[in-house]
């Protein structure tokens, strides 16, 4: 399209306006697009006239400041090239708004019309054209700046859409559940069982295992064909990072839904592209011709052809062929890692403004023209060489953007305009009292407040869904995210709105909880938990935050002061570890400077500031992963059998079959060619090594044939059903056949078998004595220790440990024995009491453990009160056969990791006795300790003690005693020392007034006195001249060799400064021989040194200097 559109404005202040298009891709030559503007006070009535392609040049574009102007957006079709004009009526309702007036640099309160808008041409046809409310910005909305006009902005928000979000969100998961897709929910945004993950990024997370063919067949997921979901999704920190975004666009959120539906090997292209389209057009009724479709273009560099399939399915359901484009690796070549399952997509875009063709602005960032679905066609495995494998079962994974398809359905330009925010902008209104949210974008929000809007309407979401599934803030790994997204909010809070800090977000929360917790109803549960940690941590950073801004302000104006153009990142970093200032937060502060941050400076300074607290962890290395080809490889091609590995719950030695050797390339029968000591993966029919899972460690051992050969199983990993033994071969050689003999190492399991027995034990002391609401949220079960968390809103105090440790005990000295036995999880879930993990997916059948009851008495009466007195969890790990085994329970530590989420740690059998050694030898200590004369030794040893006591790993309870008793030695140390200073005082004091008593000519005293290095006695000689004897002065020492300090004091009398002594020289001289500093003011000092060996030389060093001073 070429030439301009003139705009007549009818009102109080008519002018004419010129909005340029000229040539510019976003318009194509295939439609007019004509802006219904009204601006008045009162009325409106406005004319529009378009010129034509023949118009060779448009009218010049005054530079107009920010105006906005309250519009709607009739699209009208060129009907010809001279499509001249169109007239469009506007019947309105008014509203208060604010608007500039474009003659006038302030902002005037006036009157907004709410236009409900319809067009006629020039031959009195009239059009149904659709009506776009929204806003046109800056270079935030069009980046491009292909529209110079100044912007526009939603003139009413729509009170009741035809397409509420929530009805969106229905209609799409029963579209798919009439095709035969099972429902299912969304999974935790923080993954349970994917450390590759930093939070749940996309719908197809938890399907993971089933697109690498790892998922086992007791997972109620193994048999899914078709699925259908929509999952939260949080897209900040990681790889996958929106953060920085959120606020200055329309359209990027941390927090989003994504919908989406899945074919697990069951329909493919054909049926996932009918139903797209048919869901997109025929239900929601989106205008086709606003929707383009792209396809995989192909890469002949990788050997991949175009997807000419995609292509004809698309224009089989009637995508004109203008709409249907090739895309390139980048947009339309689905990868799920750097190896992996992977394949073609064929995505579908929607243009926001229509009535043109748009197909350019495709894949371009361009606001208007938004992806909205993407169907990928899993077909392919990327090996590590990077080459390309067909998978054996193809799979189709869809995902669509929960919030852009809402905003299409509104109508909406933004995102943020539609009802999935504006109920959160509403709340932020009534509890900061500022004005209502406009929409506006980049230049045009002048004053920011739309801006912090999104920020915090965006950050709430992000903050509620993480924190409802576990992850609470804190200075690691996602919770560190979560911190830094609650604190960014907070600044944006305070700075745009003058908000109270300290229970902000908590008065967001319910409109939150209110408009998603019918769909998400564990925000319903958790919204008090929720409410809680909100507040503790907006309180936590209220208490630095004021300080923080102004030390930033500091660095900033110093920075700029000198000229520079950014801030050091040693000044980034410490804002971080002293006011807890996320380093992202200070760069946006920066960024409202004009200053930049150098991130290899501030990574420099977190280096340095922690490199001394550097940890290091090792971890078991696991030398076989197999992945979905090489495990359908022994499924399909090599027909190897799954392990059975019943025996892992039998104690003692078994038989098996060697079946195949990986090597880390791929099967072999035989070791023969191998090397020593190189990594092996053993695969045998049987097995009765634990592999790792449900929170407890696998096995070790070895795997033998008695004098021919030995394999050491350093790691075993279940995938799908093959069980991998990790380690290698110390000697002889394995082959396929061999019958081998399977000798987990007894020693080790011993141990994991108490501790796992015995978190079972501790889960049900937890819950008889702090009550129903207890849950665990995690476990680690190894040969050293059991840890386990759990949801609990205080810390637990010292009775209450001491009744868990004693019930658990008791508990086990009953001796009872362990029942296990696979019941239908239905079930199962039935049993009176019975334990199970949040989040966690369990197998059907399912594996219940009971202590002290047989399982088929508890299925006999599953609903008895009476089993709530017992111990029954689902659980797949290994236990004792009776309690007494485990001996003891000593809960080492008890600690908060997160807000509601306490953190035990405790031994059991051997390794409980131990501890209990331990204690009883630091017992002892504090006996010889109590038995020190007072004096410098006993002081000595106090601090070593304390030192000692804080890494002491012994029982809670029995280090509370020992704190208190060693807490009484120090005070009894504490009080002698007083009586001590106070008699050395007297003592230092009397020996200097014994001095000049008997020495009356005498002006000055320098010496050692009777005292330890005793600052205070020396100081109160000190203040006894200067106010009682002005004229002498002294020079004080106190300390000994055996101390290993030195106190020194000086007092300079008017005698000897009115012959140029001052304290600050004759201090600095002695200071140099015995270390350290002085201090003080004159005529005084005092100092403290640790070269007690030089005391003798201090004295006279201070004497000789006086007389060198006096010339004597």
């Amino acid at each position: 399209m070429t030439g301009g559109a003139t705009v007549l404005v009818r009102g109080a202040r008519a002018r004419s306006l010129t909005l340029s298009c000229g040539g510019s891709p976003g318009l194509g030559s295939s439609g007019a697009f004509v802006l219904a503007l009204t601006h008045s006070r009162h009325a409106c009535r406005s004319f529009y006239e378009s010129t034509g392609p023949e118009d060779p040049s448009p009218p010049p574009l005054p530079r107009l400041r920010p105006h906005p102007l309250p519009l709607s957006l009739p699209l009208l079709p060129r009907s010809n090239a001279n499509a001249a004009a169109a007239l469009t009526s506007c019947s309105s309702r008014q509203k208060s708004h604010s608007c500039a007036d474009p003659d006038k640099t302030s902002t005037s309160t006036s009157t907004t019309t709410t236009s409900f808008c319809w067009t006629r041409a020039l031959d009195g046809s009239q059009t149904n054209t659709p009506t776009l409310s929204g806003h046109i910005a800056s270079s935030a909305i069009f980046p491009q700046r292909r529209f110079h006009s100044t912007s526009i902005f939603p003139t009413a928000v729509m009170a009741e859409p035809k397409w509420p979000g929530a009805v969106v969100r229905k209609t799409f998961l029963e579209f798919f559940e009439k095709r035969g897709h099972t429902i299912v929910p969304s999974s935790s945004v923080v993954p349970h069982n994917d450390p590759t993950l930093l939070f749940t990024n996309a719908g197809m997370n938890q399907f993971k295992p089933i697109f690498l063919g790892t998922i086992s067949k007791a997972d109620p997921m193994y048999s899914l064909k078709r699925a259908t979901d929509t999952q939260k999704c949080i897209r900040a920190g990681g790889k996958h990072n929106d953060l920085d975004d959120v606020g200055k666009d329309s359209y990027h959120h941390t927090f989003f839904e994504m919908l989406g539906n899945w074919s697990f090997g069951d329909y493919f292209k054909k049926e996932a592209i009918e139903m797209s389209w048919e869901l997109l057009t025929k239900v929601y009724g989106l205008d086709p011709s606003r929707l383009y479709v792209t396809y995989f273009e192909g890469n002949p560099d990788m050997g991949l052809e175009p997807d000419l399939e995609a292509k004809g399915l698309w224009q089989s359901v009637g995508v004109p062929d203008d709409h249907i484009l090739p895309g390139n690796m980048k947009d339309n070549f689905w990868e799920m890692g750097d190896q992996g399952p992977c394949g073609p997509c064929s995505e579908v875009h929607y243009d926001k403004i229509g009535g043109r063709n748009a197909s350019d602005l495709v894949n371009q960032d361009d606001p208007m023209v938004v992806e909205i679905w993407n169907n990928v066609f899993i077909q392919y495995d990327r090996q590590p060489d990077r080459s390309l494998k067909s998978l054996p079962a193809k799979h189709v994974d869809t995902g669509m953007g929960f919030e852009r398809l809402v905003s299409a359905l509104q109508n909406t330009v933004s995102n943020y305009a539609t009802d999935i925010f504006t109920p959160l902008f509403k709340r932020i209104e009534e509890v900061t009292g500022a004005r209502p949210y406009t929409d506006k974008y980049g230049a045009d929000d002048v004053d920011g407040i739309d801006t912090a809007y999104r920020v915090i309407a965006d950050h709430i979401r992000l903050l509620t869904f993480s924190m409802s599934d576990g992850a609470v803030p804190n200075n690691d790994g996602r919770g560190y995210v979560v911190r830094r997204v609650l604190r960014r909010g907070v600044r944006y809070a305070r700075k745009y709105f003058n908000a109270e800090i300290g229970s902000f977000f908590s008065k967001i929360l319910p409109a939150l909880v209110d408009q998603m917790g019918e769909q998400f109803p564990e925000i319903v549960k958790k919204q008090q938990d929720i409410r809680e940690i909100l507040d503790e941590e907006e309180e936590a950073f209220a208490r630095t935050l004021d300080r923080g801004e102004a030390q930033f302000e500091k660095y900033a104006n110093a920075a700029i002061k000198k000229g520079e153009k950014k801030l050091s990142g040693a000044e980034v970093w410490r804002l971080y570890d002293t006011f807890g200032f996320p380093v992202d937060l200070t760069k946006l502060m920066a960024e409202e400077r004009k200053l930049e941050i150098d991130d290899e400076e501030v990574k420099a300074a977190q280096d340095k500031a922690r490199e001394a607290s550097k940890v290091v962890k090792n971890s078991v290395q696991t030398f076989a992963k197999l992945n979905v080809h090489q495990i359908a490889e022994l499924e399909q091609q090599l027909n190897v059998a799954r392990t059975d590995d019943e025996a892992k719950f039998i104690k003692g030695d078994s038989k098996a079959k060697v079946q195949l050797i990986y090597d880390g390339k791929g099967f072999v029968k035989t070791t023969k060619d191998i090397a020593e000591n190189a990594p092996l993966g053993l695969l045998l029919d049987k097995t009765n090594f634990y592999a790792e899972s449900g929170g407890q460690v696998a096995d070790t051992g070895r795997i033998v044939i008695d004098g021919v050969a030995e394999f050491k199983v350093l790691d075993v990993q279940n995938y799908g059903g093959y069980i991998v033994h990790n380690g290698y071969l110390e000697y002889g050689t394995l082959s396929s056949g061999n019958e081998v003999i399977c000798e987990y190492d007894e020693l080790r399991r011993s141990p994991i078998r108490n501790n796992h027995t015995g978190t079972h034990i501790l889960n049900h002391s937890l819950r008889e004595v702090l009550g129903d609401d207890i849950n665990q949220k995690g476990s680690l079960v190894d040969n050293e220790k059991l840890r386990f968390d759990f949801s609990h809103k205080t810390g637990v105090t010292i009775p209450e440990l001491k009744k868990i440790e004693d019930f658990s005990n008791s508990y086990i000295r009953q001796n009872g024995k362990i029942y296990a036995k696979e019941v239908d999880l239905d079930l199962a879930k039935g049993i009176e009491g019975v334990r199970a993990v949040f989040g966690e997916t369990y197998p059907n059948p399912v594996r219940v453990v009971s202590v002290g009851v047989d399982v088929d008495t508890l299925l006999a009466n599953p609903k008895n009160p009476e089993w709530r007195k017992i111990s029954v969890e689902f659980c797949g790990g290994t236990h004792v056969e009776q309690t007494g085994l485990i001996k003891d329970l000593v809960i080492v530590e008890e600690s908060g990791i997160a807000k509601g989420i306490r953190r035990i740690i405790a031994y059991t059998g051997d390794a409980a006795h131990q501890v209990q050694r331990e204690a009883d030898e630091f017992s002892k200590r504090l006996d010889a300790l109590e038995a020190l004369p007072f004096g410098p030794e006993k002081e000595q040893e106090i601090k070593t003690t304390q030192h000692a006591l804080n890494q002491l790993t012994i029982s809670t309870l029995t280090k509370e005693d020992i704190k208190k008793r060693f807490d009484k030695i120090v005070k009894s140390v504490t009080d002698e020392q007083k009586k001590r200073q106070k008699a050395e005082a007297k003592t230092a004091l009397d020996t200097v007034v014994a001095h000049f008593d008997k020495n009356k000519d005498s002006k000055w005293f320098v010496g050692q006195l009777p005292i330890s290095a005793n600052a205070k006695a020396i100081g109160e000689v000190v203040k006894h001249f200067q106010s009682k004897d002005k004229e002498r002065s002294v020079y004080l020492f106190g300390g000994s060799k055996n101390e290993g300090s030195v106190a020194h004091g000086v007092y300079v009398g008017t005698h000897l400064s009115s012959q140029g002594v001052t304290a600050e020289q004759w201090a600095a001289q002695v200071s140099g021989v015995v270390g350290g500093k002085s201090g003080g003011k004159e005529p005084t000092r005092q100092g403290q040194g640790t070269k007690a060996e030089n005391l003798e030389e201090a004295v006279a060093t201070a004497e000789k200097w006086l007389k060198e001073k006096l010339n004597i």
